[in-house]
Order: C-alpha cells, then sequence, then structure tokens
C-alpha cells in the first residue's frame, strides 16, 4: 500500500485547515468563498465542455494532434509557471514536522507529488473535458485518453521538484533576485516574440529556431501523437523517458531538501557579509529616527530592520519593478499602440501594479509576520493607533523606494515618456495607497493570519481577503480614472492635479475613519486576534 493511514490523516487534515482557512470558517466568509470558487471552476468547466465538443469535430489526426499539442502546452505552462508567479505553491510538505514520523522516503515524496494537484485543479478539469472529447473523437484510438495519465504523473513530479529547488535557491541572497528575474523574463518572453514578429525584427531568426521545434521529441508533443495513435510506439518510448527523467528530478531535489536547512544557509551568509553592508543598512534603519519622536521612530525602524531581512518582502519588492514592467512593456511596444494609453503612461501602471503587489506584504495583513510576537503590542506602553500609524508610514518609505526603483527600471530600457509621468506616476499611486492603508488596517484586524516571513512563495493574506480585493480594486480605480478624464476634457495638467488633490483629501478622511474602526476592532477582538496569530502551522504548508 502506497500511502498508509497515518499520511491520508495527516493530508486529510490539512486540506479541511486549508478549506477552513480559504473558506474564512463559517457565515459569510463561507458563502463568498462557495461563491468565488464556483465563478471560478465554472469558467473551467466551460472550457473542459468546449475542448469536449471541439475535439471530436476535428476530422484529421494530424490536426488533432496540433491541437492537442497546443493545449497540453499550455497546461504544462500552467502547472508550472502560474503558481511561480503568484508567488505560492499551494501545499506542500514541511519537512521538519514531517521526520518524527515513521514514514518513508519514498511516500513522503508520494504525498508530496500529490499535494501539487492544489497548484493545477483547473487543468485537470480541462484535461477531463479534453478527455471526453478524445474519447467521442473519430479519428483517435479508444486508449488514446490513456496517454493523459503519464502526462498528468510527469507533471505532479516535477512540480514537486521544482517547488523544492525554488525553496533552496530563494534562500540564497543575491541568488534568489537572479531567479525571480529569470522566471519573470521566460515568463514574458512569448509577448516579446509576438511584438517582434508584428515588427519584423529578428524574423529570419525566429522562423529558424521554430522550424527545428517540431523535431524535438517534447513531453506536450509526444503525448499527443500518442494519444491520436500516431506511430504510437515512438511516442510511447519519449513519454517514458520524459515521465522517468521528471520522476529522478522531483526526487532527488525532495530528498536533497531532507538534509538542507535554510537557516543554516542564511547565518553562512550573514557570518560572510562585508561589514560595510551592515553599517549602511544600520544608517539607513536609523534615519527615520532622526525625523520621527519615540516610540514611533523605533517602531518604524524595527519594521524596516524586519522586512529587509524577510524572505518574502524582499521577493515582492523585487518582483514589484521588475515583473510590472515586463508586462506593460510588450503593449507599448506593438505597432500601432496609443501612446497616450501604454508608452506616455507605462511609469504609472508600473508603479500601479507595484503598489498592489506590495499590498500583501504592506497592506492587508500588517501584523501577519509578527505572528505571536503581537500580543507585546498589548503589554508594552504602546497605543495599537501608534503601531498601525508605525506600519504604515514603512509602508509608505518602502512604497516611495519601489516606485524610484520602477522609475530608474524603466528609464534604463530606454522607453520615451514625458518627464512630468515621473511625479504624476508618485501622485496618483501614493493616493491609491493612502486607500489601501485605510482598507489594510480594517482587514489587518479583522482577518488576521500568522505567516512565516521566511517562507518566499506563500500567500500573506487570507482567501477572503483576496476575494474580497477582486472588487475593491475596480472601485479604487475609479477616482483616478475621474483625473485623467478631466485632463482630457479640459487639455489641462491642473485639471487632472486638481482632481487628484480631491481625491486625496477624501482619501485622508477615509484613511482616519478607517484607522478609528480598526483600532477599535483590535481592542475589542483582542483575544481572538492573539489566538490567530499564534496559530500554528501544520506538516504540511
Amino acid at each position: 500500500m502506497l500511502l498508509n493511514d497515518q499520511v491520508l490523516a495527516i493530508v486529510g487534515a490539512q486540506y479541511k485547515a486549508l478549506y477552513n482557512r480559504m473558506s474564512g470558517g463559517s457565515g459569510g466568509g463561507r458563502l463568498f468563498f462557495w461563491i468565488s470558487s464556483a465563478l471560478w471552476y465554472g469558467l473551467m468547466v466551460v472550457l473542459a465542455w468546449m475542448a469536449a465538443t471541439t475535439l471530436p469535430e476535428i476530422k484529421s489526426a494530424d490536426t488533432l494532434e496540433e491541437a492537442l499539442s497546443v493545449g497540453l502546452l499550455i497546461a504544462t505552462c500552467f502547472w508550472q509557471f502560474v503558481p511561480v508567479l503568484m508567488a505560492t505553491t499551494g501545499l506542500s510538505l514541511d519537512l521538519r514536522r514531517l521526520m518524527v514520523y515513521p514514514i518513508a522516503v519514498e511516500r513522503l515524496f508520494a504525498v508530496e507529488a500529490a499535494l501539487r494537484v492544489s497548484t493545477a485543479v483547473e487543468v485537470l478539469i480541462v484535461l477531463c473535458g479534453a478527455a471526453v472529447g478524445l474519447l467521442r473523437s473519430p479519428v483517435a484510438p479508444w486508449w488514446g485518453v490513456l496517454a493523459f495519465i503519464p502526462f498528468v504523473v510527469l507533471n505532479l513530479v516535477l512540480s514537486a521538484g521544482v517547488r523544492d529547488l525554488l525553496a533552496r535557491l530563494m534562500a540564497r541572497r543575491g541568488v534568489r533576485e537572479l531567479v525571480v528575474f529569470g522566471i519573470v523574463m521566460i515568463s514574458v518572453l512569448p509577448q516579446f516574440l509576438v511584438v517582434m514578429a508584428q515588427q519584423g525584427e529578428w524574423k529570419g531568426v525566429f522562423a529558424k529556431y521554430l522550424a527545428m521545434l517540431p523535431g524535438i521529441p517534447f513531453p506536450w508533443m509526444v503525448t499527443a501523437q500518442l494519444a491520436t495513435g500516431i506511430s504510437p510506439w515512438v511516442p510511447l518510448f519519449w513519454v517514458s523517458v520524459w515521465t522517468a527523467l521528471a520522476g529522478w528530478f522531483g526526487y532527488s531535489q525532495f530528498k536533497r531538501s531532507l538534509s538542507w536547512d535554510a537557516e543554516e544557509v542564511r547565518a553562512q551568509q550573514r557570518a560572510t557579509a562585508p561589514r560595510g553592508t551592515f553599517a549602511l543598512a544600520d544608517a539607513i534603519y536609523r534615519l527615520p529616527g532622526r525625523f520621527l519622536k519615540d516610540p514611533l521612530g523605533m517602531l518604524v525602524e524595527k519594521e524596516l530592520r524586519f522586512l529587509s531581512r524577510s524572505p518574502r518582502f524582499r521577493l515582492v519588492f523585487f518582483m514589484g519593478f521588475t515583473l510590472g514592467l515586463v508586462l506593460w512593456l510588450p503593449m507599448s511596444m506593438r505597432r500601432g499602440a496609443p501612446n497616450g494609453v501604454f508608452t506616455e503612461n507605462l511609469l504609472v501602471w508600473v508603479s500601479l501594479y507595484a503598489a498592489l503587489l506590495m499590498g500583501e506584504v504592506l497592506f492587508w495583513n500588517v501584523f501577519g509576520f509578527d505572528r505571536m510576537a503581537a500580543q507585546a503590542y498589548y503589554v508594552f506602553p504602546v497605543s495599537i493607533r501608534t503601531v498601525l500609524v508605525a506600519k504604515n508610514i514603512t509602508a509608505v518609505l518602502l512604497l516611495v523606494v519601489e516606485l524610484a526603483a520602477a522609475a530608474a527600471v524603466t528609464l534604463a530600457v530606454q522607453v520615451k515618456f514625458p518627464w512630468t509621468k515621473v511625479p504624476e506616476a508618485f501622485a496618483v499611486t501614493l493616493v491609491v495607497s493612502l486607500f489601501l492603508l485605510g482598507i489594510g488596517n480594517m482587514t489587518s484586524t479583522s482577518y488576521p493570519r500568522a505567516v512565516d516571513p521566511s517562507q518566499g512563495w506563500k500567500n500573506a493574506s487570507s482567501g477572503k481577503v483576496q476575494g474580497m480585493l477582486l472588487l475593491i480594486y475596480p472601485v479604487l480605480a475609479v477616482p483616478i480614472v475621474l483625473a485623467f478624464l478631466a485632463r482630457w476634457a479640459t487639455e489641462s495638467q491642473w485639471a487632472f492635479y486638481l482632481v487628484l488633490a480631491c481625491t486625496m483629501v477624501v482619501g485622508l478622511l477615509f484613511y482616519r475613519v478607517a484607522l478609528d474602526s480598526a483600532v477599535q476592532t483590535a481592542q475589542n477582538r483582542r483575544e481572538e486576534i492573539l489566538a490567530v496569530l499564534g496559530r500554528g502551522e501544520g506538516p504540511i504548508v
């Protein structure tokens, strides 16, 4: 028996814990969870239905093989890259906690691979629809649908290996940023290829390499060939080879993680770091205390020191000014792209994206990294209001640094836009941040969640808060859109800043009311907040 009762009990308990956390426990939170899940997975069911009805209409085996190849490529990219871009890897084993159980390494790896299903439930739903379509296809053999089984196994073990490899790489300072940058560039490479192809650049080079791709037996290609019955023995051989290689990679990375200690790696890096680095960082940390009185200045310094050492924060900070640029830059490079929407306002879009991305670590769950240490805020002679204001000031300071980095990178890639867009990007983003701070203070006290700051790929806010933000973000965009419309209607920059100034006044009033509400909630729900923040993690994270 591959999985014994102990392992099944651990996995079952953790899945229930994950469900309770994401669904908000009970009442309105659970109702919102079910509605949002029904909408999202309903969309996946629609895609599965389209696959089940479209594939039988294909009358040529070659055309069916090409369609399946493209679909399986998209499925592989979604399974392996989307969790990385979302900075999460779903459920995963915490090896340090599970080593106390008398479970063989092979069984632990089997569970780890099975938990990879949590990162691609959408893919499995669509694959089920494709399987039905293959069974109804007049050109595919009856056994062709069995080709999906090794394809799913391959992605499960590959995802497990990628997760363990990234976990080790993300623990190394400097390497972490390079890995993230590489992942970001790979994820947006198709956009750049499409744009360059439209502009006629490097067309000969692309054509040469695109012509070579069909000759390479990629997993999605050989799986499609096996599913359609085109020369089945050669594709079966390559499917077996790819699955075996993925299994070896996943198991070797998993086994290597057993003897790997992130704290030891960080200690070695701190021991070998130049002394001048610590002196410069210490001077920067103490700078806010020169302008703010204690205890406010001390709390801001504490937040800066803590966040700068958090792998989770550093990861999101780096992604803020890189991922936003590479996502928006291809749109500004398209032939005939309207300059007023993309090129001229590129820095504005990048800055807003960076602010929204950093909201997870700076706004929505400000007590999450403190965890049980948050009880000090109720014991020390410091008011909760002062603590929240200190965290908000820190968020604004770090956001300004993020915007400066985004502006520097945008200018470095030589994107041409008016210099007036630089203060405009700062103004728009800071105005939006006022509302983000107010909402974040309320969500931090109403829906707190303990988060390990050393976990670089774990969500720092609850599923309920993330669902609420889907409704909040469009509302926050309304006053910004009104400011742009005012400038367009009057052809005056003063009209833009006048509307933005009025929005800032409204934002300050909203922040004040939201802060009072958050302070009152923190005082009324003291025991509940501390209980949630002090809740330990399970053996699966």
